[in-house]
């Protein structure tokens, strides 16, 4: 199938006024899912920061990398390779190496599934620079602008502003770099920068170092669509598919791809993902008339699971 024409994501303007914000939200996740956020108030600084630490980071050699590997609290370096997000249609891992960075657990939550202490790389043995004063700013700025995002949501939802505020207290917030190697994406053959897939949480904010292409979005009929890059300085931002169940299926969770070309280098992201506290039940919210489309569901369980399916390092968790 010839891929579509390359298609531009909605810009929302988080400086207007909240009502028109909420409206070309709500218009934006009941279609694909997918827009572009802008006057968002993170600062460009924070942005060059951290993507200039994680090319610091990536760009080490394999050997030092390894003494932050991914450890149960899903904290640190994942591979290249070691992740798999469409098991069915690739034949191998992905062309991808990532760091996972989450909220720093309080202390009753040490010892809980994906909750705990950091997997901080040692800086002077490393040789790196701030690195994790770096990375926690950008995880502090991605966490303000999700609580900023959330009542806007509700809004959008046609539900008190501050609805999500409880489940929120103490998110599962992961903050991810991404680093995709320069090579040539196959879809025929199975091969991916990130293999087709959902998202599993509430939201995803992206960002894209020089706005490099190779996101692809798929349509209701199988086909893919490529996006082209955002406004400068803008966020992507994405529902996930507990977004999509937590709405009873009225916000939509898009299946998405990277598909990479070998011409165009190296690619450069950082996926934050915003997702609520271990122990919450989502229960679908259900407009009147409506009927559930899904089961309440423990946050914890569900995305255990998902991370069992995808993650070398789950399986057997």
């Amino acid at each position: 199938m010839a891929p579509n024409v390359m298609v531009s994501l909605p810009v929302v303007d988080l400086a207007l006024q909240p009502s028109v914000v909420a409206t070309a939200i709500r218009h934006a996740c009941e279609s694909r899912g997918f827009f572009y956020v802008t006057n968002h108030g993170v600062p460009r600084e924070a942005v060059d920061a951290m993507f200039h630490a994680a090319r610091e980071f990536f760009s080490l050699p394999v050997h030092l990398k390894q003494t932050v590997l991914q450890d149960h609290n899903n904290r640190g370096w994942t591979p290249m390779g070691e992740e798999t997000l469409d098991p069915s249609s690739s034949k191998r891992g992905d062309s991808k190496e990532g760091y996972y960075i989450g909220r720093e657990a309080e202390e009753d939550e040490i010892g809980l599934p994906l909750r705990g202490a950091n997997n901080w790389p040692d800086e002077e043995k490393l040789g790196l620079v701030n690195w994790r004063r770096v990375m926690e700013a950008y995880h502090d700025e991605m966490s303000s602008l999700a609580r900023r995002l959330m009542p806007v949501f509700a809004e959008a939802l046609g539900l008190e502003k501050n609805f999500f505020d409880e489940h929120f207290r103490r998110p599962t917030a992961l903050l991810r770099p991404l680093h995709y190697a320069a090579s040539e994406s196959s879809p025929d053959e199975g091969v991916f920068a990130a293999g087709a897939h959902s998202d599993y949480g509430v939201l995803t904010i992206l960002a894209v170092d020089a706005e490099a292409p190779g996101l692809e979005i798929q349509e209701a009929n199988g086909s893919w669509t490529p996006v082209a890059g955002g406004t400068s300085g803008g966020f992507c931002v994405n529902i996930g598919d507990l977004c999509e169940r937590w709405t009873n299926g009225r916000f939509r969770s898009t299946v998405h791809r990277v598909v990479t070309k070998q011409c165009q280098g190296e690619r450069w992201s950082a996926a934050f993902f915003w997702e609520p506290e271990f122990d919450v039940v989502v229960t679908p919210i259900v407009r009147e008339g409506e009927k559930p489309h899904y089961e309440p569901c423990k946050y914890g369980d569900y995305i255990l699971g998902k991370y069992a399916a995808t993650h070398e390092g789950f399986k057997d968790s």
